[in-house]
């Protein structure tokens, strides 16, 4: 009984944190309505380091977790790719739809079952490679007929959401690799703060600084740190300590869906023909592409 329980337990965790990050995009695009995308991405950051080093501070050490200079460089690696990802997302939502965005984003697992052989020495089946067809056309599709809006806009908007998520498999590749040798709670801790830190350079020398924003704005930052950052990523990150990184970034192929689902309901936004036949290839690619066992490699 006990096995089955530790068996299941990381589904159980992908679960929760598919559907708290399917929430993200709906809460940047309220956002957006008065602060800036980098600004956006830095208070998600900054508050989802604080929500993380409390829960590190209340949890009971188990035994001292000493880092090498190894761990400590990927570490700080994984917080620049961390706040790379979300700068670039963020700013893709204020340049595309939901739908567009988050279809795009959520080719991650791409990236991460194409390097995942070369860094983490995982087998990729030989079917991953027809997926990736499936999934180009549907990327093709998109952005040459559909996206929600018309010319300059629409290709930047989907090569900022295209860059994110090769950010974010670079994020769940350190994560898979490093995983082992502390945990959870320090990872995210360490690696949310260099995130919040980087984004709060660039927020303060390249933009126009740190602003005030109505009480409303602040709750939905702090929201999108509470929800889709510390209880879905953190959820996600629990489960990469005993599961593929391909299998965790297979999960996120459900965002989409309850994206497209929560746009509808709170900002009225209907998915276009292009952007339902698109999504749909690109899903069909990733699902061949990740759901064959690495013995068929």
């Amino acid at each position: 009984m006990n096995d089955k329980s530790e068996k299941d337990s990381p589904y159980i965790l992908l679960v929760i944190g598919v559907f708290a990050v399917s929430t993200a995009a709906i809460l940047i695009k309220l956002s957006l309505a008065v602060a800036s995308p980098i600004a956006i991405a830095f208070y998600r950051m900054a508050f989802s380091a604080v929500l993380a080093i409390l829960i590190l501070l209340v949890k009971p050490k188990q035994k001292k977790e000493i880092l090498d200079k190894s761990t400590i460089g990927l570490l700080i690696l994984s917080g620049i790719l961390l706040a790379a990802h979300f700068a670039l997302w963020t700013w893709s939502l204020d340049l595309v739809s939901v739908n567009s965005s988050v279809i795009f984003a959520t080719t991650s697992p791409l990236w991460v079952g194409l390097l995942s052989p070369l860094l983490l020495k995982e087998r990729v089946p030989k079917r991953f490679y027809l997926g990736i067809l499936f999934a180009f056309a549907g990327g093709l599709l998109i952005a040459l007929l559909g996206g929600g809006n018309a010319g300059e806009n629409n290709w930047q908007g989907l090569l900022m959401s295209l860059l994110s998520a090769w950010m974010i498999a670079g994020y769940l590749l350190i994560g898979r690799k490093i995983s082992s040798k502390m945990s959870t709670e320090l990872y995210v801790s360490v690696v949310y703060s260099v995130a919040a830190l980087a984004l709060g350079i660039v927020l303060l020398f390249l933009e126009i600084g740190f602003q005030a924003y109505p009480p409303k704005i602040f709750l939905y930052l702090f929201m999108l740190a509470l929800v889709p950052q510390t209880i879905g990523h953190t959820s996600m990150n629990k489960s990469l300590t005993r599961l593929p990184a391909r299998t965790v970034s297979l999960a996120l192929l459900f965002e989409p869906v309850g994206s497209a689902i929560l746009a509808m309901v709170f900002l009225k936004e209907l998915p276009s023909a292009v952007e339902i036949a698109g999504g749909s290839l690109i899903l069909i690619g990733l699902m061949i592409a990740l759901s064959a066992s690495a013995n068929e490699a």
